[in-house]
């Protein structure tokens, strides 16, 4: 099958598009650059590569040429907020170009990675924009299959390492959240087989998936974990309520949950990453 990958060169995205390769398929990818190439490995020789931005309807229709399927890995990333982009534009906006671009080129299926949570009811300015991004996929007269994802082992590297390392020993009480909330981190490499598998699996027709790893996990001992790992000695016992929560993002909706800059991390949590 002929398949277009965006954000080819993404964490989730070159893992898609080297497991697309492996399993025979001829694949497209399309990024904002070429810098990263060098995450396709030996596959990058075998992928056809298109540069453009999603934001630019037209500059998504050459890499759509010919392709039966889609595999879309669009996520807002720090290096797009510091262009002033939030998730409306990315995740929303975004997703609809490069929807009406597939249709306009005559792909029949979409695949696409969502979150875990998403609802008509979110309050967020980025679940709220996954959720309508959703529903342009499901209303598009495409065949789908939209992954909700939980959290990835390597979504730790932007948010949750950089902030225990911050708060070193004296980590004892979490701001970003309840300690209770529950995770089930899921291997972005296992994400990219699935969304591969489901281009032309009739199992996978018109479905919404919700997907995670087998370990079940609190917010609480993630971090005490984490800490662990690094040598310190925080001890996280306490954090924000579910109401507190709740209301911080009711006053602040547009609130980016990503920091705009990456911290370093350490290798012995980075290991995680490859489970």
């Amino acid at each position: 099958m002929n398949i277009v990958v965006i954000g080819a060169l993404g964490d989730v995205g070159s893992a898609v598009a080297k497991n697309a390769v492996d399993k025979g398929h001829r694949v497209n990818g399309f990024d904002v650059s070429k810098a990263n190439i060098a995450k396709l490995g030996p596959a990058q020789d075998k992928v056809a590569f298109f540069e453009g931005d999603v934001m630019d309807k037209a500059s998504l229709l050459p890499a759509m040429e010919g392709v039966n399927a889609v595999i879309a890995t669009l996520r807002l990333t720090p290096e797009q907020m510091k262009k002033g982009r939030g998730y409306k534009e990315v995740e929303l906006q975004g997703v609809k170009n490069v929807v009406e671009a597939a249709k306009e080129k005559g792909a029949k299926k979409f695949v696409h990675i969502s979150v875990d949570g998403v609802g008509p009811g979110c309050v967020s300015d980025m679940y709220q924009s996954k959720f309508q991004a959703e529903e342009a996929i499901r209303n598009s007269g495409m065949d789908y299959t939209i992954f909700r994802s939980s959290g990835l082992f390597k979504d730790f590297d932007f948010f949750f390492i950089p902030q225990v390392l911050k708060m070193g020993d004296a980590g004892s009480t979490w701001f970003f959240g309840p300690l209770d909330i529950h995770l089930c981190p899921l291997s972005h490499f296992d994400l990219a087989q699935c969304m591969v598998s489901a281009v032309d699996n009739p199992k996978a027709s018109n479905k919404t998936v919700t997907m995670g790893g087998p370990d079940c996990l609190t917010q609480g001992e993630l971090l005490n974990m984490i800490a662990k790992e690094a040598g310190l000695k925080a001890n996280y016992t306490t954090g924000m309520s579910k109401e507190a929560l709740i209301q911080s993002i009711k006053a602040n909706p547009s609130s980016p949950f990503l920091p705009r800059s990456r911290s370093r991390t350490l290798s012995s949590i980075r290991k995680l990453t490859t489970r």
